[in-house]
């Protein structure tokens, strides 16, 4: 049986509220257990996350919601009706008595090391994931509160400083090397005063190409900062980011944020996750979100707009899968809805799907000024 691994944790209100809610519910099982086998009902109840055709843009926050108004209950019980809602049931305790155990102890402790502590037991990884998200919706704090947090993935490369009382504990330089985004605290400051904008990229080997090359460094619009969560992003990859959203929503020129994605349906997935939030985080989309991204590119109308500079392979033919994903978008998401938020997105969807073609960021290599020429030119035009 594998061993959880922990990194130090600072107990904040949020954690001790969740300490209070598994505290209860063991103590109200541990009631019914010593009452008489006719009357006791034992019995745990979790928040369902909403279907994404329940899901709006919430003029407030400018975030993927739900509202109160389609939040439903599910029960599990012992005895229950089926073996699979006494699995379910016992997976559910077995995972609280964990939590409870990392918060009592001020440890942190990831996903994954739960599941590999009785992975015959919880059967898969997603199950673990899934009852995690719906306890922290259930008690409505974000995941960092039931004391579990993902291995960091996202990498970051711009002149800031992470400040921590009172002291610099990341101070980010080096004009080419990249840095893992570190995990935030209640307090922590960061110090953005020479940067001009912010640029989210979708893939991790591009990331890598600006970096090096010094890109936010020697850009056309200023110093910048480069941040990739490789692919689909990471809680505390959108948190920094939304960090830096705050910061420079307090000075006199807010940041301009920008996504560098491929043209395709799944590179606008990602961009819309960072912007709007997911489903899945639907209660933490609030705290999350990225308001003011602008798709930088690349679209697919970039490339049939001038065909003669980027050649005949400069487009791929979209899969079966791609445009499934197409039609599930337009159809489920209220981003991609006719009267959404971001009607040339969903234009630009509607455009794959006609001409059957999609674009990856790396045709832009070989274009007139490189990627980065390209990049000076559209943040020049969105300004």
């Amino acid at each position: 049986m594998a061993s959880p691994s922990f990194w130090p944790f600072e107990l904040d209100e949020q954690t001790v509220s969740v300490q209070e809610y598994i505290e209860n519910a063991l103590m109200a099982l541990v009631h019914e257990l010593s009452l008489p086998a006719s009357e006791a009902h034992l019995s745990i109840s979790l928040k369902r996350r909403a279907n994404p055709a329940c899901c709006f843009i919430n003029p407030i926050t400018g975030a993927l919601d739900a509202g109160s108004r389609v939040e439903s209950m599910r029960t599990y019980s012992w005895p229950g009706k089926t073996l699979y809602e006494e699995w379910k049931f016992a997976v559910i305790l077995r995972i609280m008595s964990i939590l409870l155990n990392a918060i009592r102890t001020g440890q942190l402790v990831s996903k994954r090391d739960i599941y590999y502590i009785e992975p015959e037991f919880f059967r898969a990884q997603y199950i673990v994931n899934n009852i995690i998200d719906d306890l922290a919706c259930t008690i409505g704090v974000n995941r960092g509160a039931l004391n579990v947090e993902a291995a960091g993935k996202g990498l970051v490369a711009g002149n800031f400083r992470l400040i921590r009382e009172s002291q610099v504990v990341l101070n980010a330089q080096s004009p080419t090397e990249d840095t893992l985004i570190p995990r935030l605290k209640n307090g922590d400051e960061i110090d953005i005063s020479r940067i001009r904008w912010v640029m989210v990229i979708e893939k991790e080997a591009v990331f890598h190409r600006l970096a090096r090359s010094g890109y936010h460094i020697r850009a056309t619009a200023g110093e910048g900062i480069l941040v990739t969560g490789k692919g689909y992003p990471d809680i505390s990859t959108r948190a920094f980011l939304r960090k830096l959203y705050d910061v420079a929503s307090a000075r006199p020129t807010p940041l301009r944020f920008y996504a560098l994605t491929d043209g395709d349906p799944h590179g606008m997935a990602i961009m819309s996750t960072y912007k709007y939030g997911s489903v899945a985080q639907l209660h933490e989309n609030a705290r999350l979100s990225l308001p003011r991204l602008q798709w930088l590119g690349l679209r697919v109308s970039d490339i049939v707009a001038v065909p003669d500079e980027f050649g005949d392979k400069a487009l791929c033919p979209l899969t079966k899968r791609d445009r499934n994903k197409i039609l599930a978008m337009l159809q489920n998401s209220p981003v991609w809805a006719s009267d959404g938020p971001e009607p040339q997105w969903r234009v630009e969807l509607q455009r794959m799907l006609m001409l059957n073609f999609k674009a990856e960021i790396e045709v832009l290599y070989e274009h007139t000024g490189g990627l980065e020429g390209w990049i000076d030119r559209r943040m020049f035009r969105q300004e």
